[in-house]
């Protein structure tokens, strides 16, 4: 199985360096692995007229375009260190679990089938593949979010779930605790350290483009928001992804303390000798509550409504509202710092014949938050949910 360095460049614009190799399919199927399907945020699998003519060309030995891989970005530096010596390069280049697949899917998983129908390849059969080491986050962002968008027909946030393959390490480093999930179908959350990346890196979206929709049915004023996203210089998306590290940590301290005051409750003591209807509806929710912070529709709601108010320049009402949830969250003698009995009510009077639940549920989360930031975190939860209601 072969595996060779045939060019290196750098680009002028980011300062990337771009290494160009030759490897056999089997080498390349090697390097990638044989979970490189398995990871939710990439694009399905396509089932293309096409891809059955590409699979018999491929097989024929015909060459295919190259195929673009990121070197994940904590390995970056080591890796860089060793431009200029391609002996190394191929040992380090070549390894297991190295990269992430940027373009290249598809032609990946018919490869991965001729494989194992036990089709033997051509004889001196060749890849050309071109892996992308960015240092610095800020280049790395830019480059994927803006440059990429005049290169392939992608959405803005398709770019940047990719984006976050390669941050995944630089985001556990940044927030310490937080483990980052990257299985396909990530179960319902049992601690309250674990968050799906698909999460993490929509929350990213929702705080960049300021909206609590990653996926707007109006297509026309979704390409307005992510146009607005792509006007972004270097230095604004540097910041903005500051920006939402900073808040990422709250709200990974806040999920902490949540799950742990919810699971400390004493159920039985707040509704002893109690057989109310409305009551053990109560429970229900409060027993149900530790897990809320960290699903998609809360993430998006929530990073979604900081950042409209952060750009409305009121930055110091969120951080007000939010160290005062924490505070709740730590009082023992708060039951519900959350709401979630009021958001609950709240919610089951949604008309689902009349509504999308899921977006009229992002919007009253996303409603209630900002009318908590508006009130400097003075106005509790409970009480805002009711006022976010339409």
């Amino acid at each position: 199985m072969t595996f060779k360095v045939i060019g290196k460049t750098i680009d002028l614009k980011s300062g990337s360096h771009v290494i160009y190799c030759q490897a056999s399919p089997e080498r390349y199927l090697d390097i990638v692995g044989e979970r490189f399907g398995e990871f939710s945020i990439q694009r399905k699998r396509e089932t293309h007229k096409a891809y059955k003519r590409l699979k018999n060309d491929i097989i024929e030995g015909s060459l295919l375009p190259s195929i673009t891989l990121s070197v994940k970005h904590h390995l970056v530096d080591e890796i860089t260190k060793s431009f200029d010596d391609d002996a190394v390069l191929e040992r380090l280049l070549s390894g297991h679990d190295v990269v992430d697949i940027l373009d290249g899917l598809q032609r990946t998983f018919i490869l991965s089938d001729i494989k194992s129908e036990g089709i033997q390849f051509k004889e001196n059969q060749e890849l050309l593949l071109e892996f992308w080491l960015e240092p610095e986050i800020s280049k790395l962002i830019y480059r994927m979010i803006v440059l990429n968008s005049g290169q392939k027909a992608m959405s803005m946030r398709h770019q940047v779930e990719l984006l976050f393959l390669s941050l995944r390490e630089t985001i556990v480093n940044k927030v310490d605790g937080i483990e980052i999930i990257r299985e396909k179908d990530t179960k319902r959350r049992t601690q309250p350290n674990k968050y799906s990346l698909n999460n993490i890196a929509s929350s990213y979206h929702a705080f960049i483009t300021a909206q609590h929709e990653t996926d707007k049915e109006n297509l026309v004023a979704q390409r307005l928001i992510d146009e607005d996203a792509f006007d972004s210089t270097e230095q604004e998306l540097t910041e903005q992804f500051e920006d939402y590290i900073k808040y990422l940590r709250i709200f990974y301290e806040l999920d902490q303390l949540c799950w742990q005051h919810y699971t400390n409750l004493d159920f039985d003591r707040l509704f002893a000798e109690r057989d109310d209807d409305n009551l053990q509806v109560q429970r229900d929710a409060l027993e149900d509550a530790a897990p809320w912070l960290g699903t998609e529709n809360v993430m998006l709601a929530f990073f979604g409504a900081i950042s409209q108010y952060i750009n409305l320049g009121k930055k110091n009402r969120v951080d007000n509202a939010l160290a005062s949830l924490i505070e709740d969250a730590k009082n023992a003698g708060i039951t519900d710092p959350l709401g979630i009995v009021s958001f609950n009510t709240v919610k089951s009077g949604l008309n689902a014949r009349k509504t999308n639940v899921g977006f009229a549920t992002r919007k009253l989360i996303a409603t209630g938050f900002k009318e908590f930031f508006r009130e400097d975190g003075e106005v509790k939860l409970h009480r805002c949910w009711p006022s976010a209601a339409e």
